[in-house]
């Protein structure tokens, strides 16, 4: 099993090449006190996170999927000790959740990017313009 503090850093490292924000905090009321108050932001929970990837894993209803997509700033809050080492962990863990019933089980990385409007480089039209992730504990 891999040192959580590793795997901690690992994380961090991937998601911050990406575009991610990475943050920590001690527990899940001070993750909420100190996360996107601004215009434009949403706080929702993460499941877990994928340190080979910068990935975090949500599955979130229908009514909170389309607040955090379309939010300028979307906040994640993920249990530090939810971090899984390499992609084929976490794709175990989403086929569990969806042979659970969890529909919708999808993995972000990074802020929401496109090229396909004349080649260039556009950030947040897809999705969120910002990804912020909050690791919990």
């Amino acid at each position: 099993m891999p040192d959580p503090a590793a795997l901690d850093q690992h994380f961090t490292t991937k998601a911050t090449a990406v575009g991610t924000i990475v943050s920590e905090a001690a527990d899940p009321d001070a993750a909420r006190r100190d996360a996107g108050h601004g215009t434009g932001d949403h706080v929702a929970d993460g499941l877990f996170a994928v340190a080979e990837t910068g990935s975090i894993a949500v599955a979130w209803p229908r009514e909170e999927r389309g607040q955090a997509l379309l939010a300028d700033r979307l906040w994640l809050l993920v249990p530090a000790s939810e971090i899984v080492e390499t992609l084929d962990e976490a794709l175990k863990r989403i086929e569990a959740l969806v042979r659970a019933g969890r529909p919708y089980v999808t993995l972000m990385t990074g802020p929401s990017r496109t090229a396909d409007i004349e080649r260039a480089l556009t950030v947040g039209v897809h999705g969120p313009g910002e990804l912020h992730v909050v690791l919990v504990g």
